[in-house]
């Protein structure tokens, strides 16, 4: 269940990912955990890393987490670009119980385009 999809910009790519956080209220409360001065965040990609985000949050009419630790080191290794898409799902895996996964699809190829027009984007 897709819970957040994003068409990356500059900014994403270049400084941090900023998530609604009522977008995350429902999910895996396990993958989630307060720290000092923010939220750990823990996403599996689609190859099973798991990725630790330290979020932020950001107060105002639609309450944000920016990704401020760990987001930068993601788009490297994926190599992401500007129009790429990412989409962050809730796994209900029986095996390893609830947790956030990460898709990454890439802004050329059939994979790309098919998901771009199913989902409107």
């Amino acid at each position: 269940m897709a819970i957040f999809v994003k068409v990356l910009t500059k900014i994403d790519i270049e400084r941090t990912l900023s998530l609604p956080d009522n977008r995350l209220q429902a999910s895996p409360q396990s993958q989630r955990t307060h720290g000092d001065g923010g939220e750990n965040l823990q996403v599996k990609d689609d190859v099973g890393i798991l990725w630790n985000f330290h979020c932020t949050t950001r107060s105002g009419v639609v309450p944000k987490l920016d990704m401020v630790s760990g987001w930068i080191q993601f788009v490297r290794f994926k190599q992401l670009n500007t129009g790429d898409v990412i989409v962050l799902n809730k796994d209900d895996d029986t095996l390893t119980g609830p947790h956030y996964k990460i898709e990454v699809f890439k802004g050329h190829g059939d994979d790309y385009s098919s998901f771009v027009h199913k989902n409107q984007i």
